[in-house]
């Protein structure tokens, strides 16, 4: 959807056109309103306009001369010019200023539809070809293993994306598996001399190990590779199209492809020996079904990496069940991605708190009897909370107190409840502490704005000046004004300036024209229209009130 812009100093012809045309019918999401070229520059500096349709004959700054500033600065912007006269020296001038369209009033609410629609679609199309478009789509395909790679490593660690967000993520990537799709997992160790490699000469073994995979499991099966947190080349194994097509007996197929898959894990070993010179150990996993079994079927792998592999080398593992066998298990909600001290770090204190709780809740669930549970729970958090008071500069005892920062006696690990409430009244001290500093921050800024603005009253106090000033985007310096003060930047501008015409008014000496010059307005016309418009009188009927409270 597209962002237009209507301009015009009759304020019903804006008003009109915005409010009452079905604009989202032609591709316009949102439409903007502007009385004035000035006010027009400031919505320009601060959104991102498509299209501009604005009247010529407008007071102070006109049409033309908005286009030639707009020309400057958004090459790019579509800009209809709107008159009520049809005379050849503005249109030759329009054309000067390579506007998209001339129109004559009055026109019909069709043809303005029309001819935005005509528009939108010039716009698509240059979306559509443009080249810095067509370099991200070709980025995209050059970085595709890269991103593939860190996706399947957010499922190992456990990242819980919804059905829809997955199915995307994979079509983006143009991967070939779905939900539901039987998968197996190989887990590769590089050994011996391999492991030893510096940085790059082990980046191009791994390659090189992941290009012998892929040509020894081609009959049959397809990969998906990453190298994983721990240094491993994990591989999630699918069936091909053929083998999928030949699954009618579903578990003595399986069965079939598992034996399959060891002998080409086999062989990988040997052309990793014969080859490279090197040794890897192989792990391979039960099938499982994508992606509800990644991180299952991958903490098993680990597990069985740790108990049964150790330290030896060029061992071919086939992993069972065994962590489920277990009596004691680790926590998932604490480690999964993503992590809790990221979530602080980011500033997402409503993610934050859902970690948490899904955090107590898995505790809760499984292990409130657990002491060295929630011991490892405590010590965790306490870690997060700790590094995020550090990286703002700040001890964490200074922002939730010495009684909750003090770890003596590990008080907050004697219940599941004193452990619940120590998490919780922890985060929103931590979190009340932040956003108090955050709303100083927005006081102190404000105050500086303010400052600018009243000693530059009368020179330039444009969005873009006082942004330049406070080394902030036009758009941040207009957000935080109005989030801090719930008032406009540009109006805050605008009562100043007529509080002072006001004050200036009361001398009889000063001439009109001289205080809409002091104040910064050209043109006299225009400072009486925004005058009658703030106060509802003209300046001279604003100086004849005066004199009557005067006489009384």
């Amino acid at each position: 959807m597209f962002q237009l812009l209507l301009v015009d100093d009759e304020a019903s012809v804006v008003d009109s056109l915005a409010d009452t045309l079905p604009w989202h019918e032609i591709g316009i999401g949102t439409v903007f309103k502007a009385y004035s070229g000035s006010e027009a520059l400031e919505i320009l500096n601060t959104n991102s306009i498509d299209i501009m349709m604005t009247d010529i004959r407008m007071p102070g700054m006109n049409g033309l001369e908005l286009l030639a500033r707009v020309r400057r600065s958004w090459k790019k912007i579509k800009c209809i010019l709107l008159s009520g006269h049809a005379e050849f020296s503005y249109a030759q001038e329009a054309i000067a200023h390579d506007t998209y369209e001339y129109l004559l009033k009055p026109i019909s609410d069709e043809e303005v539809l029309l001819k935005v629609g005509n528009a939108v679609e010039a716009l698509q199309k240059e979306r559509d070809e443009n080249q810095s478009y067509q370099r991200v789509v070709k980025t995209l395909e050059e970085n595709l293993p890269k991103l593939r790679g860190e996706l399947l490593n957010e499922l190992l660690q456990g990242m819980n994306y919804s059905a829809a967000r997955l199915a995307e993520k994979l079509d983006m990537l143009k991967m070939d598996i779905v939900r539901e799709e039987p998968f197996a997992l190989l887990l590769v160790r590089m050994e011996g001399q391999l492991s030893e490699l510096d940085l790059y000469s082990l980046s191009l073994m791994e390659y090189a190990v992941a290009n012998m995979a892929e040509e020894i499991f081609e009959d049959g099966f397809r990969l998906w590779s990453c190298k994983d947190v721990h240094g491993y080349l994990a591989f999630v194994v699918t069936l091909s199209g053929e083998k999928k097509a030949e699954q009618a007996s579903a578990e003595r197929f399986m069965e079939e492809a598992a034996g399959q898959l060891r002998l080409m894990a086999s062989q990988l070993q040997l052309s990793v020996n014969h080859y490279l010179k090197g040794t890897v150990s192989a792990l391979i996993s039960k099938w499982g079904v994508f992606p509800h079994d990644v991180k299952r079927l991958y903490e098993d792998s680990l597990f069985s990496l740790r108990r049964r592999v150790g330290s030896q080398s060029g061992l071919l593992v086939y992993v069972a069940d065994e962590m489920e066998q277990m009596p004691v298990h680790a926590l998932q909600r604490l480690y999964e991605p993503p992590l809790l001290v990221h979530l602080l770090e980011s500033g997402n204190w409503e993610q934050t708190e859902e970690k948490l709780a899904a955090i107590w809740e898995e505790l809760n669930r499984k292990w409130a009897d657990s002491h060295e549970h929630l011991v490892e729970v405590f010590f965790s958090i306490y870690a997060s909370f700790s590094s995020y008071a550090h990286k703002n500069g700040r001890e964490l005892a200074d922002m939730i107190g010495p009684v909750l920062s003090d770890v003596a006696g590990l008080t907050p690990c004697r219940s599941i409840t004193a452990l619940h409430q120590w998490i919780f009244q922890s985060f929103r001290l931590l979190q009340q502490c932040m956003e108090n500093e955050t709303r100083n921050e927005r006081e102190n800024a404000v105050r500086r704005i303010q400052h600018f603005v009243q000693k530059h009253l009368v020179e330039n106090v444009s969005l873009q000046a006082i942004a330049d000033h406070m080394y902030m985007h036009p758009v941040h310096v207009s957000r935080i004004y109005k989030l801090e003060t719930g008032e406009n930047l540009s109006d805050y501008v605008l009562r100043l300036k007529m509080e002072q015409a006001a004050a200036m008014l009361a001398n009889p000496a000063l001439k009109n024209y001289e205080i809409a010059l002091q104040l910064g307005y050209q043109n006299p016309n225009y400072f009486i229209k925004v005058f009658k418009k703030y106060y509802s009188v003209t300046p001279q009927e604003f100086r004849l009130n005066l004199d009557k409270g005067e006489d009384q």
